[in-house]
């Protein structure tokens, strides 16, 4: 016999799923949208609107992440100029850290937090990993060993945990291709590295990182935090 209202039932699930199938679709589109690349130039007339953030004298145009610079009628897409600031962060940044000190990652460019409520575009710090790397890096060699330049920062390809991860090396013609960061017993981080999962020892929680860190949350100024207690 035919039923009525499980046919309902099952054709309302199936208009649901398709919906937020779609929804998610759309959203991994503009997570993974194409991002111009250094010396690509736009028409003005049509580029979208973006935010305007004049530095030394310079109109940037600032859009998703993209920093464009005026030549004639053209926008070419440039680096940001060191101590440049943004209000909104690129949708897709990284949160990246350097000892206890964080930054944010996006596309070759580092920010920090500011003390104007904005973000600060800051020199790559070296020692830095990040899982990707910028678009229109090139390949050098340098050392014998395999690096990648853009815009004069240089990324070493590492392997751990079987994950690719590239870690800045040298800035500005300065390269070190020795250089290792770690952090020690004692740091003190306001968010767990990415990648963290919980642990039981001695019927006491830890959080353990990719690379074998392990983090004890702790309380202080009523606030939440995580204390290397070791490697």
């Amino acid at each position: 016999m035919f039923d009525k209202r499980a046919f309902l039932f099952l054709a309302i699930t199936i208009f649901l799923s398709f919906i937020c199938n779609s929804q998610l679709m759309g959203q991994h589109r503009r997570e993974n949208r194409p991002v111009p690349h250094r010396g690509q130039r736009i028409a003005l007339a049509q580029h979208r609107p973006g935010v305007i953030i004049a530095y030394g004298g310079v109109p940037y145009h600032y859009d998703n992440g993209c920093f464009y610079r005026p030549i004639d009628n053209y926008l070419e897409v440039v680096a940001p100029p060191i101590g440049i600031h943004v209000r909104i962060l690129p949708p897709g940044y990284r949160r990246i850290y350097v000892g206890t000190n964080i930054v944010f990652y996006f596309n070759g460019v580092f920010y920090r937090p500011s003390n104007r409520e904005d973000y600060e575009v800051v020199q790559p710090p070296v020692g830095a990993e990040v899982p990707e790397l910028p678009d229109g890096a090139q390949v050098l060699v340098l050392n014998e060993q395999k690096v990648y330049e853009l815009d004069g920062t240089y990324y070493k390809e590492e392997i751990r945990d079987g994950q690719t991860w590239y870690r800045v090396i040298g800035k500005d013609g300065v390269v070190n291709t020795e250089i290792t960061y770690t952090l020690q017993i004692g740091d003190t981080l306001e968010d767990l590295p990415e990648g963290c999962r919980p642990v039981v020892i001695k019927n006491q929680k830890y959080y353990v990182s990719p690379d074998n860190v392990y983090y004890q949350e702790v309380i202080a100024d009523n606030k939440l935090l995580y204390t290397v207690v070791g490697k």
